[in-house]
């Protein structure tokens, strides 16, 4: 603001007044450069270059006679707060003004490279030369990179770069990992950086939680829509295009003007990828080929719910006993206090309870924990697997009664640990993070290769040994992205390293597998990840919402990151039944608790998703479960049938999973990217494959739903599952009843799902003419 007041009344710098500018020299050919199938041309009439496919259509422009590179002066600030929250703040200054094209060669049959500087004016010594490649890495892959291969002195200080190209009003812009507010992010500014989903984030249902509440998640202030554990430089648009970025820095997309995007990176280097495909799940194979695509689900996920129950040994057999009184089918518990509890202060009158970060079994909660957990395995009941819980945070744990092995002190004085800024390189002072008021730990140090062995050696001895076939692989998101903070064993900066951070934790996790020989079986889930965790991965969690319905941090939300998530590859996910996030208090208006209104709509969802799982929340005692009377029991029991009687259907559907990195929920838009309502949908419905269509209950006291059915030129209907009634594919919408227990499935007609769902179909007429049928005297 101040920049523009000064600039009005004339007292700006002179450079403040040049306009934009594009500067094609006499020299540059405007002929069209070939690399095999692509097409690069600087258009001298258009002043603009072009980039164009095999069949000639343009997949990337730069705007008419306006830089399509940039650069700026500025030192961000970065705020590292507690629990893996963080915050930029972007600072541009003296951004560069002019930028010109001297030379644009083709250098072999796949490379192209242009020449030209940037500079604020075109006088010197204010330049900088720059060199923009291209190179053809598959007939649908265009790599391009830029470098600034020399400069003046007085642009030493001019460090970052932006990439500006040209965008329609009606393109709308999906993915960037999972964004927990938006689906499309036409007219967003979206950071790009890997953190704690609850930074600051919040809705008018929240909102006087936001300043007291929510700091024990680590709030670092004004509401942020963008935070996420998984944010990814990537996007596919409804014009059928697509652009990640392979660098790791810090970096934004600006996609609030109508005509552009902006991407602003904090390096002078730059790498990325342009792709081609004739529709939105092409361009999706074509970038998971790159990202890599998420690991086969072990066969035993789909026959029946993960229920995490916690509080000890008797409590837990007693939950499953219960369970199968009530004939829920249970695949596995999960069972997250493995190590033992540790009460918290969160501040403000808040407790709640905690891990004991140690990875070693608790003899008070869990006594002969191997025993326990070979016993439900050989349940004569049926199989019950046992998922423990795992992060790469050591707390010391010298406190703690009866422990076999300390972890912290052992990888501090080993060096295994992040160290800070203020450690001298002989010592092992590690960084610490702290989490609420009263519990502090150190991070393992990835960079370092002793570390992950020794690591491994814990995860195998003190975790899988006990006979679990799996984990919760939490906390990927928690090394500070200051590097004037941060120091890592690999001499790496932390700016740089902290988006790898969560690839490297679950590629550690995989090698243990690997060296185990459990592919088949194992099941780890994470909530954190960068362009390459999912090919490391066989599921994905949402994170942790609050117990809320709103949009920005509650069920809805769930929804949104579910969607948003699979358009960046991260195609086989799910959320915690119920939600997390959750608070008491004895001072008013500060209290947020799961209502059984909301775990039952809750457990709705979930059934509909790649693996059922519950969880009791931050704290259980305050909220409602599934184990709290029988009605609770019996909708669970419902919900789990839903969730077994698509499990051949789902297979067929994450199989395209694993061949295509298609995501098993999808936005209605990869199907109808040319319907305007469908590409502005959020989280009122999705589609499970091709062939059915879900539109969720997220509103309280609500028994009825308006269901948008896209006009499809094949002319098909959809089947209500309940009803059995039939509604056209015509661009309307339609209320749809759905009352508790009925959450409103359609499938479509002509089916192509080989009769995978006709056991759903029978089911859900048998429970609605039983729900509707009049009661008799």
């Amino acid at each position: 603001m101040w920049q523009s007041v000064k600039k009005s009344v004339g007292l700006s710098s002179p450079e403040e007044y040049i306009q934009p500018r594009l500067s094609i020299g006499n020299a540059v050919s405007d002929q069209e450069f070939s690399t095999g199938h692509f097409k690069v041309q600087v258009d001298a009439q258009a002043l603009a270059l072009t980039v164009k496919n095999g069949h000639g259509r343009t997949i990337w422009k730069s705007l008419q006679n306006m830089p399509f590179l940039s650069s700026s002066v500025g030192k961000d600030i970065v705020m590292n707060g507690d629990n893996g929250v963080f915050r930029v703040t972007e600072t541009d200054e003296k951004f560069t003004r002019i930028q010109t094209i001297t030379k644009i060669e083709r250098e072999n049959d796949s490379t192209i490279k242009i020449y030209g500087g940037l500079g604020p004016k075109l006088v010197l010594p204010t330049h900088m030369d720059y060199i923009f490649t291209f190179t053809e890495v598959s007939h649908r892959q265009l790599q391009f990179s830029v470098e600034i291969v020399g400069r003046d002195p007085s642009m030493d200080a001019y460090s970052r770069l932006f990439l500006t190209y040209e965008s329609r009003p009606e393109e709308h812009f999906y993915g960037f990992g999972e964004q927990f507010s938006y689906a499309s992010l036409k007219g967003q500014k979206v950071p790009i950086l890997v953190r704690e989903q609850g930074a600051g984030r919040g809705a008018p249902a929240t909102a006087s939680l936001k300043d007291s509440a929510l700091s024990v998640f680590g709030t670092l202030g004004p509401t942020d829509l963008f935070a996420t554990y998984a944010s990814i430089p990537q996007y596919i648009s409804s014009d059928i295009r697509c652009l990640f970025m392979e660098n790791s820095e810090y970096m934004s997309f600006d996609l609030t003007a109508p005509d552009r995007v902006t991407i602003r990176l904090e390096s002078d280097v730059m790498r990325g990828r342009i792709l081609d495909g004739k529709t939105m799940l092409d361009l999706l194979t074509e970038y998971t080929s790159y990202a890599g695509r998420m690991l086969p689900l072990p066969d035993w996920v789909s026959n029946g719910v993960i229920a995490g129950i916690q509080g000890g040994r008797d409590k837990t057999r007693q939950t499953v006993q219960k369970l199968r009184q009530y004939n829920v089918p249970l695949s596995a518990v999960f069972i997250q206090d493995w190590t033992g509890q540790r009460l918290q202060d969160g501040g403000r009158g808040v407790q709640y309870t905690r891990q004991w970060w140690n990875w070693e079994s608790d003899d008070e909660l869990y006594p002969d924990w191997d025993n326990f957990v070979q016993e439900l395995s050989n349940d004569k009941a049926g199989t019950v697997r046992v998922l423990s819980y795992v992060n790469p945070l050591l707390a010391n744990a010298n406190s703690k009664s009866r422990i076999k092995r300390n972890l912290f002190p052992e990888a501090q004085d080993k060096g295994y640990l992040v160290k800070s800024t203020q450690s001298s390189s002989s010592d092992h002072n590690a960084l610490s993070i702290k989490f609420g008021q009263d519990l502090e730990a150190g991070l393992l140090d990835l960079t370092n290769p002793e570390a992950c062995t020794w690591f491994k050696e814990i995860l195998k001895d003190q975790v899988w040994k006990s006979g679990v076939s799996g984990m919760m692989v939490d906390f990927g998101e928690h090394l500070p992205s200051d590097s004037n903070k941060v120091t890592l064993h690999s001499g790496e900066a932390a700016a740089t390293y902290h988006n790898h951070y969560p690839e490297e934790w679950a590629k550690l996790h995989r090698e243990v597998i690997i060296e185990l020989g459990k592919q088949d079986e194992a099941l780890c889930f994470f909530r954190s990840g960068y362009t390459h965790s999912p090919g490391r991965m066989n599921l994905f969690w949402a994170g942790d919402q609050n117990v809320t319905w709103d949009q920005h941090h509650g069920i809805k939300s769930a929804v949104i990151g579910m969607l948003s998530g699979g358009f960046s590859g991260f195609s086989i996910t799910h959320c915690d039944a119920g939600g997390y996030n959750s608070v008491t208090s004895s001072l008013p208006g500060f209290k947020m608790v799961r209502t059984k209104e909301l775990l039952f709509r809750w457990m709705e969802l979930a059934a509909l998703t790649a693996a059922y799982r519950t969880t009791e929340g931050l704290i259980p005692s305050a909220n409602a479960q599934f184990y709290d009377n029988e009605d609770s029991y019996e909708h669970f029991a419902h919900t789990a049938k839903l969730f077994t009687l698509i499990k051949d259907y789902r297979k067929t559907v994450l199989k395209e999973a694993y061949d295509k990195g298609w995501p098993l929920l999808r936005h209605p838009v990869l199907y109808y990217p040319n319907d305007k309502i469908a590409r502005e949908l959020t989280y009122q419905q999705f589609m499970i494959g091709s062939s059915m269509m879900v539109a969720p209950v997220l509103t309280p006291s609500a028994s009825y739903v308006k269901v948008y059915f896209p006009a499809d030129a094949q002319n098909v209907t959809w089947r209500h599952i309940w009803t059995g009634k039939y509604y056209p594919g015509d661009g309307t919408y339609k209320p749809i009843d759905a009352p508790v227990g009925q959450p409103a499935i359609f499938i479509k007609e002509p089916r192509g799902d080989d009769g995978l769902l006709n056991n759903l179909l029978d089911y859900a007429t048998t429970y609605y003419q039983r729900k509707t049928r009049p009661v008799t005297k």
